[in-house]
This record gives structure tokens, sequence and C-alpha cells, in this order.
């Protein structure tokens, strides 16, 4: 009698297409161990995750405008973006490296903690428009049950991740969001 198998583990393959660019060190391990800390269910039929550069998009592609929030953004300047699955075509997200890097890697690369911070935003980010689109759909603004999942996903990441530092991290950003309301009714009041 076949005795029952345990569960594959889906993960989706990370593809490096890169042209006339050279990614920080680690970023796609990076990404892999960002990935690791995203329950599997949310990464079924997430087949690809591609990490390139504005130069490696195809020139149609550079030009193509995407709708965020009701505003047009240059797929060539965001930092991320999420294909849905077509018949022909399966679920990919795609992240845009030299963005992301301009958008405030450079020093944090090497701090252990932080080095996640931007990346995973990105990356949760369009894992929650996959998530959205097909595990959990909701009758909600996109990019907004985007952020939230992305938030969701990067909060589980640094409490499983770094488990021993998540208390500090805490105090900090209360501290941070008092500072900011506090700062933001002076203004208010002048």
């Amino acid at each position: 009698m076949p005795t029952a198998q345990a569960s594959e583990t889906f993960r989706p393959e990370i593809v490096e297409a890169y042209r006339d660019f050279d990614p920080p060190p680690n970023f796609k391990r990076s990404v892999e161990t960002l990935l690791n800390y995203v329950p599997q269910k949310y990464l079924v039929g997430l087949t690809t995750i591609v990490l390139t550069n504005r130069e490696g998009l195809t020139r149609s592609k550079r030009r193509q405008k995407v709708r965020s929030r009701n505003h047009k953004v240059r797929l060539a300047e965001s930092l991320g973006s999420y294909y849905r699955a077509t018949k022909s075509t399966p679920a990919t997200v795609w992240l845009y490296v030299d963005n992301i890097v301009k958008s405030g890697i450079g020093w944090w690369n090497r701090a252990p903690v932080l080095r996640y911070l931007v990346v995973g935003q990105v990356l949760y980010h369009e894992i929650g428009h996959h998530i959205h689109a097909v595990h959990r759909p909701e009758y909600a603004e996109k990019e907004d049950v985007a952020e939230n999942w992305g938030g969701a996903l990067t909060r589980r990441f640094f409490r499983q991740r770094f488990w021993y530092f998540y208390p500090f991290l805490m105090g900090v950003a209360k501290l941070a969001l008092l500072l900011r309301s506090s700062g933001t009714s002076k203004t208010r009041h002048s």
C-alpha cells in the first residue's frame, strides 16, 4: 500500500534578465529569503518572478503606461508590476531592480535587518496583487488591497525572521507614529 507523500512546496521561479546592469550583491538571495516567509497557499498560481532593469524591457514595455490610483505611470519608472494569468501566460511578478536601488537601498543593503525593507515592500505589494486577483478577491481599490497584503506579509516576515528584534522595531514604529501625529497636529493648528 503506498504511503502518503508530504505535500510539495511551491515556489515561483526567480529569473534574472538584466541588460547592461549589475544588480546589488545578494539581491536575488534577498528575494528568495523573502519568498520563504510567504504562506505557500498564496504563491500557488504565481509561476515566475522576473528581476530586471529598465533596459531589460522591450521598447514597447518601456513606453507602456499602467494605472495606479487613477494615475498613469510609465512601467519603466515603477518599482514592480504584476501580470495576471491569462489563457496563454502564467501569473508573473516583475521587479525593476535599478528603480528599486534608486529608491533607497544604498547603504541599507549592508544592514542585516534593513536590507529586506525596500525589496520586501515592493515584492510583497506585488504578491498582494496576486492574492487579491487569485486567492482572496474583494471589492475594493486594487492598490489599497495590495498595500494591505504587502503590509501584512512584511510584518509576518519581520516577526518570524527577526523575532528577537521585533519588539524593538514595534517600539520604534509606535514612536515614529507618535512623532508624526504630533507634528501634523501642530501644523493643523498653526
